[in-house]
């Protein structure tokens, strides 16, 4: 897999209501979209399921299994590959997603998706 670099464009958290697609647990009920524009002109975006608690924080832990877990572990991935994490247990992510655009990430080549390892 080729990947081209890519700078965030937009990053935004959507709550999923009556829309949650089908798969998600009951937990996910937010869904984080990072959008980023890659040095050749597309729009590669990526699109994460989790739980934020009422104050905008989350734990990259949690105790659920199976596709939730991996769905998670997608997530602290992504913060860790690309700098966006500090060294928190807890993590306040509506205040750290003000600060992501700007910050340059990896798409992949043939599809418009940014790469996570």
């Amino acid at each position: 897999m080729d990947r081209v670099g890519a700078i965030i464009q937009d990053v935004y958290i959507s709550g999923l209501g009556a829309r949650r697609p089908k798969g998600l647990k009951i937990n996910e009920t937010e869904a984080l979209v990072v959008r980023a524009k890659t040095d050749d002109g597309r729009v590669a975006a990526r699109t994460f399921y989790l739980c934020l608690k009422p104050d905008g924080t989350l734990d990259l832990e949690t105790i659920a299994s199976g596709a939730s877990r991996t769905r998670r572990r997608r997530f602290a991935t992504f913060l860790k590959y690309y700098g966006l994490l500090d060294k928190k247990r807890r993590y306040n992510l509506k205040e750290a997603i003000k600060s992501w655009r700007g910050r340059h990430v990896e798409a992949l080549k043939d599809c418009d998706m940014i790469f996570v390892p």
